[in-house]
């Protein structure tokens, strides 16, 4: 069968990955969905089992920051989306191991830039776009200006303690583990490959992520 485009779903075996893929692998049948996972702690097939066996869908086992595997499998599969979602995870693991989050999250997602960016350019960016996928972690907390909550209202109602400021997107970066710095690095890593080179980008810091 002849696909309509190709699109790389890294960290797809993962909580939320797995979702993506399902629903991509569903509603895009036309589309061919690699999902690329090197089956860490985070990752489990066993999430799609209910699509594995979907004309549409392949798994690729590999490592992110395995640059010539990489540059592999974007060339043999024609692949010009990419959702990148690969990452190591949790503020308190990154505080045992920070190398190792530095080197996924930064390297990884170097990696994944610049062997994009090899393939796509001289083919022209028109149809490409890489969309990554980061953390509300990377702007680190807002002040507690009411500490005491609200007075007249119960903890159990929302009287606990809270500030008046929210996160938008011009709030300023400013993480405070190592797993939010190495999440703000690769950030700025996408920014800087679509700023220089004009590779197609897409940045978006979601907050915690529970159920389907």
């Amino acid at each position: 069968m002849e696909y309509g485009k190709t699109i790389m779903i890294t960290g797809g075996a993962g909580f939320i990955g797995s979702h993506v893929v399902r629903l991509f692998v569903n509603k895009y049948p036309r589309y061919r969905i690699i999902n690329l996972d090197k089956l860490t702690y985070a990752g489990n097939l066993a999430n799609l089992k209910d699509v594995e066996g979907r004309p549409n869908y392949q798994f690729v086992k590999a490592d992110i920051c395995d640059y010539d595997k990489i540059r592999e499998v974007i060339s043999s599969y024609d692949i010009t989306g990419i959702i990148h979602l690969a990452a190591e995870s949790h503020v308190d693991r990154s505080i045992v191991d920070p190398f190792t989050f530095a080197r996924t999250n930064v390297m990884g997602t170097l990696t994944l830039l610049q062997a994009a960016r090899e393939y796509w350019e001289p083919r022209g960016y028109e149809a490409c776009r890489f969309y990554h996928i980061s953390t509300d972690e990377v702007y680190g907390a807002l002040e507690l200006t009411r500490p005491d909550g609200n007075p007249s209202a119960g903890r159990e109602c929302g009287g606990g303690p809270f500030g008046d400021d929210f996160f938008t997107e011009t709030t300023r970066y400013q993480p405070h583990s190592p797993y939010s710095a190495a999440k703000a690095s690769s950030d700025h890593f996408v920014r800087a490959y679509h700023d220089t080179y004009g590779l197609p980008s897409v940045v978006t810091n979601c907050s915690n992520n529970y159920g389907p």
